[in-house]
């Protein structure tokens, strides 16, 4: 499971004994600010650095942990993998060590942001574009740890963070606790986990990872697979009523096409997230950088359908009214267009022409007005100058006399005249009242605690998987998913639940803090039960 130490966050939890009040100096540089979450495993403090001035996360072990060899090994390795991958889409750790009191601790930048797990929540889906600049921001975190010989293999969506920055939005890719170095394993070398464990989240794990097989790269990118997919429908390709169903579906069943969920996405993006939920793992892209290499083009085909959607091209408007108008006035200037040349104005040219047509407008009204006065002034009126006529709609004043030895008049031009827009023509039938037309309901909009987010179609599944947990007792899992705790129609539901899996686990410091304040019998049973052996 993920080590992530930033679960629970609810302010009537209160934190177990050690915690580190707001002020504390820790290790004579680190000034604690307040806590950001508290998990079975230790806390996490918002702290600063007393001399730079620098805001940052630290994770401080509980001292029974602090002392289990295995997680010492995996804490460390937190800390090394980090640093050693360097990449500007994974967290930076600043600093580790062990504290006075023989605690573990871990300094990291702080992320003022959140993750992809409550975008989600909040709002079901991810526009196409986001989601693929997200994916390629992910895949080039993960592509960089690959090269280094690095596997994260628990990769979802609470363990990216969306950190909104002045140009845009910063992908962090959080938690290589249980991160594996492919090379070391190849080399027979000790593994971090035990042998016959589940590392990872069934959800995003991928088929062949259930089966204890060596960590390979692309493990990573079939959870890219299963989260491109979330992001897009709102929904995982494959649910089940617990873990081990659900792994074996992905291991006998090829995932749905992500074409019967959405349709209308570029036939690129489709034929990526199905070759990367591929169950053989040798026809999936071979690393992150190979999915980063096959987003790029796809993101430039939505750049550029975006651009035509709001930019359309010279092809897109009429233009016949603006080159009747450029021949009107070449035509008065006595120009000729060179043989072969088009005339294709520009759309910023356009006013130009318009602005001409007016003047042409107003000239003939002059001009006609004139004739009008001429033909009343005298019984014979002569022809007005040829400049004039140019300008005069024939249909506007009768023609002159014209002698038997004289050649005819140039014909007349007629002026511009702007396009008028005629009213669309009224509707045959009424269209429904207002009321009549309702919104499609969100699963997902409500999902926030305390408010309807425990009867979305997902939260169901949680609710159904915990409870196959726990008459099964597979407390870890029971967990997790207790650790949901929007998915519970209360917070002390999803708590009594946790606390009973924390006992069962022997996690008891962590039983007694997420379970104090619970006022149900069975769960103060527990609680008794977790302080006694705390206590002995």
């Amino acid at each position: 499971m993920s080590f992530d130490l930033a679960i629970d966050t609810e302010p009537e939890v209160a934190g177990p004994e050690g915690d580190f009040p707001p002020g504390t100096i820790l290790v004579e540089r680190y000034q604690v600010l307040q806590v950001l979450g508290r998990g079975g495993m230790g806390s996490v403090y918002l702290a600063e650095h007393v001399e730079v001035g620098r805001k940052v996360a630290i994770k401080v072990l509980l001292p029974q942990w602090s002392q289990t060899e295995s997680i010492v090994r995996r804490f460390r390795a937190e800390a090394r993998t980090a640093s050693t991958i360097g990449h500007p889409n994974i967290v930076q750790v600043f600093d580790a060590g062990t504290l006075p009191d023989r605690r573990l601790f871990l300094v990291m930048e702080h992320l003022a942001g959140r993750d992809l797990e409550a975008e989600l929540i909040e709002n079901t889906c991810v526009e196409i574009r986001r989601a693929c600049t997200i994916m390629r921001q992910i895949a080039l975190a993960l592509g960089a740890g690959h090269r280094a010989g690095i596997v994260h293999r628990d990769l979802k969506p609470s363990n990216i963070m969306l950190v909104p920055m002045p140009d845009g939005e910063a992908v962090k890719v959080l938690d290589f606790g249980i991160a594996a170095n492919s090379g070391l394993i190849v080399a027979g070398a000790e593994r971090i986990t035990s042998p016959g464990s589940l590392m990872g989240t069934p959800e995003y794990m991928a088929p062949e990872q259930a089966t204890n097989m060596p960590a390979r790269p692309t493990f990573d990118v079939y959870a890219m697979g299963v989260m491109l997919f979330e992001m897009l429908t709102g929904d995982i390709p494959f649910s089940a009523s617990n873990a081990f169903e659900l792994l074996a579906f992905k291991l006998n069943r090829p995932a749905p096409s992500i074409e019967t969920r959405r349709a209308g996405l570029p036939p690129a993006l489709v034929r990526l997230i199905s070759d990367c939920l591929t169950i053989d793992a040798a026809d999936r892209p071979a690393d992150g950088d190979a999915v980063a290499a096959r987003l790029e083009p796809i993101l430039q085909e939505l750049r550029t359908r975006r651009t035509m959607a709001t930019n359309p091209g010279v092809e897109a408007i009429s233009l016949q009214p603006t080159l009747t108008a450029m021949r009107a006035s070449a035509s008065m200037a006595g120009a000729k267009p060179t043989p072969g040349t088009t005339l294709v104005p520009t759309r910023r040219e356009a006013p130009a022409y318009r602005a001409a047509s007016v003047a042409l407008a107003l000239l003939a009204a002059l001009g006609l007005g004139l004739v009008v006065w001429l033909l009343r002034a005298g019984p014979e009126p002569t022809p007005p100058p040829p400049e004039l006529a140019a300008v005069v709609p024939p249909a506007a004043v009768e023609p002159a006399p014209v002698p038997k030895d004289s050649s005819p008049p140039p014909p007349a031009i007629a002026p511009p005249v702007e396009p008028t827009v005629e009213p669309p023509p009224p509707p045959t039938e009424p269209g429904p009242p207002p009321e009549a037309t309702t919104a499609r309901p969100n699963p997902k909009t409500s999902a926030r605690p305390g408010g309807d987010a425990h009867l979305a179609p997902r939260c169901q599944r949680v609710r159904t998987s915990a409870e196959d947990a726990r008459r099964s007792q597979r407390w870890a899992i029971l967990r997790d998913y207790s650790r949901q705790r929007e998915c519970w129609a209360s917070s002390a539901e999803a708590r009594k639940l946790e606390t009973k899996a924390l006992m069962e686990l022997g996690d008891f410091t962590g039983c007694m803090s997420v379970g104090k304040g619970l006022k149900d019998q069975e769960a103060q049973g527990w609680l008794k039960l977790c302080q006694k052996r705390v206590g002995g």
